[in-house]
């Protein structure tokens, strides 16, 4: 008999970070029942999850994908493309070509999953991060890449708290910065 792969918060993550559609609500729910099996969290990281389900069952699927759309993909300082936030130029797309070739050697389906994203966008990462084996090279990603870009985005969202995106991103900062400072 096969197992079933249990998701990891990481990837749960990456999913309700996608582009709305029916199933988002659902995927929110089963995040916030992963994230109350994983004890080593602040309380806030809850508070945050519950914050944006309270948001998502107030709004209708299209006014989701509207705010989504303009959240993340008209305004660069939301951009979840987080090599935006640390490098320019050269720097930049050096730092994509060593993610992609990471994916790569590790086995990562980044086609697949990336959909024709960037290699530095979050869900893309999340999601590479949620099925990595390879402990030091997790904690590697997460302290030298991921937490600093995450501090920055959450740190654009403090300026426009009420858009709903601003509790998940805050939810995985605060996940990702107790993974780098716990040694995950």
């Amino acid at each position: 008999m096969m197992s079933v792969k249990v998701k990891s918060l990481y990837e749960h993550f990456a999913d309700i970070l996608h582009y709305p559609d029916e199933g988002m609500r659902a995927g929110v729910e089963a995040t916030i029942e992963a994230l109350s099996r994983c004890t080593q969290y602040p309380p806030e990281v809850k508070e945050d999850m519950d914050n944006f389900l309270a948001e998502v069952d107030k709004l209708t699927l299209d006014d989701i994908q509207g705010i989504y759309s303009y959240t993340f993909e008209l305004t660069s300082e939301f951009t979840l493309d987080l090599g935006h936030f640390l490098y320019d130029g050269f720097k930049r797309s050096n730092n994509l070509a060593s993610l992609k070739a990471m994916y790569r050697e590790n086995g990562f389906p980044y086609d697949e999953v990336a959909k024709g994203e960037l290699p530095d966008h979050l869900p893309v990462v999340l999601a590479f991060l949620g099925t990595l084996e390879d402990k030091d090279l997790k904690q590697d990603v997460t302290s030298s890449f991921l937490v600093m870009a995450l501090e920055k985005l959450d740190k654009n969202f403090e300026r426009n708290r009420g858009n709903l995106y601003s509790h998940l991103i805050s939810a995985i900062h605060r996940v990702v910065d107790k993974d780098v400072k716990g040694g995950k």
